[in-house]
């Protein structure tokens, strides 16, 4: 073979091999955007190795530019916890304004190539999983939970860093709130969540079915504690998750005793929404206990968010909707209640079921949503 072939051979074979060449964009990476108060690492709530969550809603953003069409892009996935015929956890994804719903959560998780060169943006989702092994304990992780090692790109491709937002908010509930009953990201917290992300705010998901007040979550009998627990009068940090991101030692607060968004001082939410008091009744908890739990959350929550927006939302049953009113009426200007009244509660009992039942449909998430937000962006300027 004449020395002209070979060269040409030669570099033939190069550009093959540089054309398929990827590198890993760990998590560490300033090009992540990870939303706030949802996520933990491997050193904390920070590191290198991965981020996992258990928190259905939770999401993060990644942007980059590359100067190929067609390049292929990998999410790598931890799922080593996960036990022969598990059901794994579901995510959904956003390329470019393209989305892909009900995806497995595998070792490696191909994204849709993308059709241009430029400036890209991937958004996934923690769509669902099944209710159960969560929370994890003492220096143990939850065994169901999502857990994101990084992002595979051409070796071309240059990430775009991004800064997280600066204002966030936290959206705390029960299987409604998670978007039991409803469609991938179709639920009233989703929804919310992306409005308000269209007015600057970066938003946490932290929900659970059969959670409550004082009602433990998941599955029952449940590992995930109730919300701020109160038993006869007094107040058990142990049994409570308000100020916990998870069971393995993962605080919400930062060393001053503030919520933080990832880890560090002065990141505390600007607004918290919680929908909670459906299980309780459902469960039968104390009434007493339930109600002296809304107001001391209510004091804790202003302790570790002192300039937060704080916004009660009655359920959509209508259940101790008096309790929720009485409990915001004895707070400041900033901790304000949302009440769809009794007719959001009929909307759910009719026997054509147009919203759906005790869990509402998409339609009924989407109504719900609307009349959610008239009211909070009044509330949030």
């Amino acid at each position: 073979m004449s020395k002209i072939l070979l060269v040409f051979f030669y570099g033939f074979t190069l550009c093959l091999l540089q054309a398929n060449e990827v590198k890993l964009i760990q998590v560490d990476s300033p090009a992540f955007v990870f939303s706030p108060g949802n996520w933990v690492g491997d050193e904390g709530r920070v590191g290198k190795e991965y981020r996992q969550t258990w928190n259905t809603g939770a999401y993060f953003h990644f942007e980059w530019e590359s100067e190929k069409v067609d390049s292929k892009i990998v999410l790598k996935f931890d799922t080593s916890m996960f036990p022969n015929k598990f059901r794994k956890p579901l995510i959904s994804y956003c390329l470019d304004g393209y989305y892909r719903i009900n995806v497995s959560v595998h070792d490696e998780v191909i994204i849709d190539s993308i059709k241009r060169s430029g400036k890209h943006k991937l958004s996934v989702y923690f769509q669902s999983s099944v209710q159960k092994e969560r929370w994890g304990s003492k220096g143990k992780s939850g065994l169901n939970v999502v857990r994101f090692k990084g992002i595979e790109i051409a070796h071309s491709s240059k990430i775009n860093p991004k800064e997280p937002e600066p204002k966030w908010a936290m959206i705390i509930g029960d299987s409604i709130t998670e978007g039991i009953g409803t469609t991938a990201l179709s639920s009233y917290s989703h929804l919310i969540g992306q409005a308000l992300s269209e007015k600057g705010y970066g938003y946490c998901i932290s929900a659970c079915g059969w959670s409550g007040w004082l009602n433990r979550g998941d599955n029952p009998p449940g590992d995930v504690p109730g919300y701020y627990v109160m038993k006869d009068g007094t107040y058990h940090d142990e049994l409570s998750r308000w100020n916990k991101i998870d069971g393995n030692n993962h605080s919400l607060l930062d060393t001053k005793g503030q919520m933080s968004a990832y880890g560090k001082n002065d990141q505390q939410p600007s607004l918290i929404i919680i929908n909670y008091g459906t299980n309780d009744i459902l469960h039968k908890s104390n009434p007493v206990d339930t109600k002296a739990s809304m107001e001391g959350c209510l004091e804790a929550l202003r302790k570790s968010a002192p300039d937060a927006e704080i916004v009660l939302i009655v359920p959509f049953g209508q259940y101790y909707a008096k309790d929720l009113h009485e409990a915001a009426s004895k707070y400041d200007e900033k901790v304000s209640i949302i009440d769809l009244k009794r007719s959001a509660a009929r909307s759910l009992s009719g026997k054509d079921q147009v919203f759906g039942g005790l869990h509402p449909n998409d339609r009924g998430h989407a109504n719900f949503a609307v009349k959610i937000l008239s009211k909070l962006f009044e509330i949030v300027k």
